[in-house]
């Protein structure tokens, strides 16, 4: 895979032993298995490799005079419809840009921001612990009832947890802030939930939705992309906050074409929020 000798690899790995003082691999069973000691620096070894692309990267612009490349990780629910948008309409000025796209939870998503591995990710709340990230949040944005248009809830200009006792209800995983505030409205107004399902990509959610498996109590995001047409949002009360949100990794300075496509982001964003 590495298009090396096996000699060559066994004494880069005594070169890198000897230089860092520590074992960072046995030999068991005829396979070599990383050490204790190599699992722990494996991080910060990331971490310094992301600092080397990222250096490559910026050089590249230079050479090539403001091209380069994006590589960025998002969540599943701004992928198409805040994401994309932003993409299309960035290389209609910027052809030359190629972007790398990885879709991950929350969590996976920090964690390569943190890591240096990517160069910036795409949330839909801001981090509860935003260490060793910068936050920039894009626009407000909130939860809204999904439905479809002829749906009985359509006639309300907004919905509340008491509209929505006889409806089958789908929303958020049980583990995110998002469906722990829905829970504590419907406690609020001593209303019971009518949770059929939790789902964690809200295309998902869209389709199950204009397949007749309920309202959802979810971003409004993917209605703005056209591709269902069949349904509509009304604002859900009380009102829950969404924080459409850049990360970068803390104290790096982004590359001139990354902070351009970050302006994108942001305008797109508070377009689609409006």
């Amino acid at each position: 895979m590495l298009f090396l000798t096996q000699p060559a690899v066994t004494k880069s790995i005594q070169l890198a032993e000897e230089e860092l003082g520590v074992k960072l691999f046995v030999r068991s069973k005829g396979k070599l298995i990383p050490t204790a000691e190599a699992t722990f620096l494996y991080p910060e070894m990331e971490r310094i490799f992301g600092d080397i692309f990222h250096l490559q990267d910026l050089a590249n612009e230079v050479r090539q005079g403001h091209a380069g490349r994006i590589v960025l990780a998002t969540v599943s629910n701004l992928s198409a419809a805040l994401l994309g948008r932003a993409i299309a309409q960035f290389r209609t000025r910027h052809p030359k840009v190629r972007f790398d796209v990885e879709v991950h939870s929350t969590k996976v998503v920090l964690e390569r921001v943190r890591l240096g591995q990517v160069g910036l990710g795409l949330l839909d709340l801001s981090p509860k612990d935003p260490s060793n990230v910068d936050v920039m949040e894009l626009c407000d944005a909130s939860v809204h009832c999904v439905m479809p248009r002829d749906h009985p809830l359509a006639q309300f200009e907004s919905v509340t947890p008491a509209l929505l006792v006889d409806y089958p209800i789908l929303t958020f995983p049980d583990d995110t802030t998002s469906n722990s505030l829905v829970r504590e409205a419907f406690r609020q107004d001593n209303v019971p939930c009518n949770f059929i399902m939790t789902i964690n990509h809200s295309y998902l959610a869209c389709s199950l939705i204009d397949l007749g498996s309920g309202v959802g109590l979810i971003d409004e995001f993917h209605l703005h992309t056209d591709s269902f047409p069949r349904l509509t949002a009304r604002p859900f009360l009380p009102t829950i906050q969404l924080k459409p949100t850049v990360v970068t990794t803390a104290g790096r300075m982004v590359s001139l074409i990354v902070g351009e496509f970050i302006e994108e982001l942001r305008v797109t964003a508070q377009r689609i929020a409006r």
